[in-house]
């Protein structure tokens, strides 16, 4: 559904065969949706017509995230795509070699690289043209919050009650906060201050003291 912004008219609807769960991404005169129906759907942002579907062979519930020509996200397959929007074409998909790793995360991309945690305990950094494993960091719980690029570190939570603040060039880690409780939200940035939530409901601010 899309509501003027202005008059809070609805302009238009568009339904697909199955469930939408992600938040719908727009870049440029376009929508992006990742559908449990396995398949990415370009929208027409104007009239909310289809301009293209891609198959992407399983249901997710990601947030599909847009650089450029590309859209990047996974499903619950363990399939991770570099999909060009504008050829509504598979550029490349990427799978791990050590394991089963079903996402729920949605990615964070830059330049440089697209990040996402996966259900298997682990954080990918890939090479957002080729699709080439970069680095890989384990925690030791699912990774279901959506990690964030600053700089040259990338933040994310975890189900096994830390942050983890991570090196974007190598992987490595940076530093960890243990809050004992569940993260599932992703983590804000703003002002020099990094945000996130836990499950049980308790906000945690990371950042230097601003004098009051």
């Amino acid at each position: 559904m899309c509501i003027n912004a202005e008059t809070g008219d609805r302009e238009w609807d568009h339904q697909i065969e199955d469930q939408i769960r992600c938040t719908p991404t727009v870049d440029e005169d376009r929508v992006f949706l990742a559908g449990c129906d396995g398949k990415l759907h370009i929208v027409d942002l104007t009239n909310g017509k289809t301009v293209a579907q891609v198959e992407i062979g399983a249901p997710t519930g990601t947030t599909p995230a847009v650089f450029g020509d590309r859209v990047y996200f996974g499903t619950e397959n363990g399939d991770f795509f570099g999909i060009n929007w504008r050829k509504a074409e598979i550029d490349w998909t990427f799978q791990s070699k050590v394991g089963f790793h079903a996402y729920r995360s949605s990615a964070a991309v830059s330049k440089e690289l697209v990040t996402v945690g996966a259900r298997s305990k682990r954080v990918f950094g890939l090479d957002p043209v080729t699709g080439d494993q970069l680095w890989e960091f384990a925690a030791k719980g699912r990774i279901d919050s959506s990690p964030v690029i600053v700089g040259n570190r990338v933040f994310v939570g975890s189900a096994d009650g830390r942050v983890y603040g991570i090196n974007a060039k190598d992987g490595s880690k940076v530093w960890e906060y243990e809050a004992g409780g569940g993260f599932t939200g992703s983590p804000a940035v703003a002002d020099g201050c990094l945000v996130i939530a836990s499950d049980e409901g308790v906000v945690y601010c990371f950042g230097e003291k601003h004098k009051t």
